[in-house]
């Protein structure tokens, strides 16, 4: 009796496991579809969709995880005590934030006064010409 695994931690274990990564996929998929074609009234169904389409998000990691700890490559970094790593994909706005972080701060403080001052100026230019639509009004 020792040898042979309990028979409901097997089955626990099997319905803790992630989803095969198709399904996951398309499931993913599904819900962000979703969420993108539901109207802008529909609070409720939007949300839903957002909240699953996380989930399912968490999901299509765990089943990538247990993919990439499957192959050879995962199985020998497993050996060395290294968890999975997941590389990021580069987006526009991930490079725009790495290219900010590169950037001196003192060169960020010149962009952050020239952007107020612009502000400024937009805000005197609006209030000078509420003032003339005012006066002509």
């Amino acid at each position: 009796m020792r040898g042979r695994p309990d028979p409901d931690l097997l089955l626990v274990e099997a319905m803790l496991a992630p989803p095969p990564l198709e399904d996951a996929r398309r499931s993913l998929e599904y819900w962000e579809r979703r969420r993108r074609e539901l109207p802008v009234y529909r609070r409720a169904a939007r949300r839903e969709a957002r909240e699953l389409a996380e989930r399912w998000t968490e999901r299509v990691r765990a089943a990538e995880r247990v993919q990439f700890e499957s192959s050879v490559p995962g199985r020998i970094l497993k050996a060395l005590g290294l968890s999975y790593v997941r590389f990021l994909r580069p987006t526009k706005r991930g490079l725009l934030a790495f290219a900010w972080m590169l950037v001196p701060r003192r060169i960020k403080l010149v962009a952050l006064g020239l952007v107020a001052t612009w502000l400024v100026v937009i805000a005197a230019v609006l209030v000078v010409g509420a003032a003339l639509y005012d006066r002509v009004a």
